[in-house]
């Protein structure tokens, strides 16, 4: 097989990390930040964006310091011991099973719809759920290459209609509404922009998919969250920019995706089928994402490599669990994962890094090999993270 140059491996890096992260929850950001106005709602998405690139270099050097194949598990049993390994394994599978369960309650319907129209007969109920599953499915279980190949296709198609949306709606802007309306009023949304950039789950995979390259590592970490912070501060232009707060609000209370709105402004009917489509290619990214993280996660419990029948028996695991919860009562893990999500993530993605960083250097003394973190750095990152946190709490407490 033919070596791949450097470029090559980043840009899959960077792709599978910024598929994995954009979500068709981006869809909604607008929605919270609309409430502070476009550039308070820039300023937290900013630091939200720092805080997750260097909360992720943070685990890419824990997962290097890992002589062998790393996960959560083995990270957290390694520099957490085995409170730390019960815990991160718990909120790990909560999580992720959560947000398969989500991808294919919100998936499947659409991708039923889509086929519905191409084909001589209708693709409806049990029938959508096993055909995303078994699409979706046997891309992961034949491994990495087939996931990073299948995911640059999907992520540029994704890019296409990001950028149909834009082109439509980009006239409609106007200063008045970008103005700012109350900068405090931009960290209620702070743990919803915390999730819409999660990818952390992936890096052990991505290290041992790269082989521990720790240079094409880091620079996938960088490009692939920068990809999704760039496509999330222009949908937020687009949407608070061209609708408004009020008009913004009033679709929220309505029950109605934020996409029926710009219709109604721009008077042109592809909208909601370029938003329909851009959602579903942002649900199907994260899914391989996430699949392919809990493939490399279920293996480390078994002290296992995941090649082979074992992958495709745990491939079939992962997928036929979301695929029955889903049908039957897709709202079951919607309130849990509500409340859990955002501790769930800020654990994850913030606090654990950021520990298993801090005891790797300064109590087991391991030398950093991508960037060198002072205590006082790591403090503030924790500090943060509190402050992320206390604002879901409150949130929770007023609902």
């Amino acid at each position: 097989m033919k070596e791949r140059t450097f470029f090559s491996k980043v840009l899959s890096g960077s792709l599978l990390i910024a598929g994995t992260t954009i979500g068709a929850g981006m869809l909604g950001i607008p929605i919270l930040t609309a409430q502070a106005g476009f550039y308070p709602g820039l300023l937290i998405t900013t630091l939200v964006w720092l805080f997750m690139v260097l909360t992720g270099v943070l685990l890419l050097e824990v997962t290097l310091w890992m002589k062998e194949r790393a996960s959560f598990l083995s990270i957290a049993e390694r520099f957490l011991g085995k409170p730390g390994k019960v815990i991160t394994g718990f909120l790990f599978v909560f999580l992720y099973f959560s947000l398969m369960i989500a991808y294919f309650a919100a998936g499947a319907p659409l991708l039923g719809d889509f086929l519905s129209q191409i084909l001589p007969f209708q693709v409806h109920g049990i029938t959508s759920y096993i055909l995303f599953g078994v699409i979706f499915g046997v891309i992961v279980a034949i491994g990495p290459q087939s996931i990073d190949r299948a995911n640059l296709v999907l992520t540029i198609l994704m890019g296409l209609f990001w950028v149909a949306l834009i082109a439509i709606g980009a006239k409609y802007v106007t200063v008045n509404h970008l103005r700012t309306k109350s900068i405090m009023a931009m960290w209620w949304s702070a743990p919803v922009l915390f999730g819409a950039f999660g990818y952390h789950n992936i890096i052990p995979s991505l290290s041992t998919y790269f082989e521990h390259d720790k240079k094409v590592l880091r620079y996938s970490i960088w490009i692939g969250t920068f990809v999704p912070f760039f496509v999330y501060t222009f949908w937020q232009w687009l949407i608070i920019g061209s609708i408004g707060k009020t008009k913004i609000l009033m679709t929220a209370k309505m029950g109605l995706p934020i996409t029926y709105a710009l219709k109604a402004i721009t008077a042109n009917p592809n909208v909601l089928l370029f938003g329909q489509a851009f959602a579903f290619l942002a649900i199907v990214t994260s899914t391989l994402g996430v699949a392919f993280s809990l493939v490399d996660f279920i293996a480390d419990g078994f002290k296992k490599r995941a090649i082979g029948p074992f992958r495709w028996g745990m491939t079939l695991f992962i997928f036929a669990i979301p695929l029955v919860f889903s049908y039957l009562n897709p709202t079951i893990f919607e309130h849990a994962l509500g409340i859990a999500g955002g501790y769930g993530e800020a654990f994850l993605n913030g606090l654990l890094p950021i520990f298993a960083y801090a005891i790797g250097r300064y109590k087991m003394n391991l030398k950093y090999q991508t960037i060198n973190f002072k205590k006082f750095d790591l403090l503030i990152l924790v500090i943060f993270c509190v402050i992320v946190i206390g604002i879901e709490t409150a949130h929770l407490l007023t609902r």
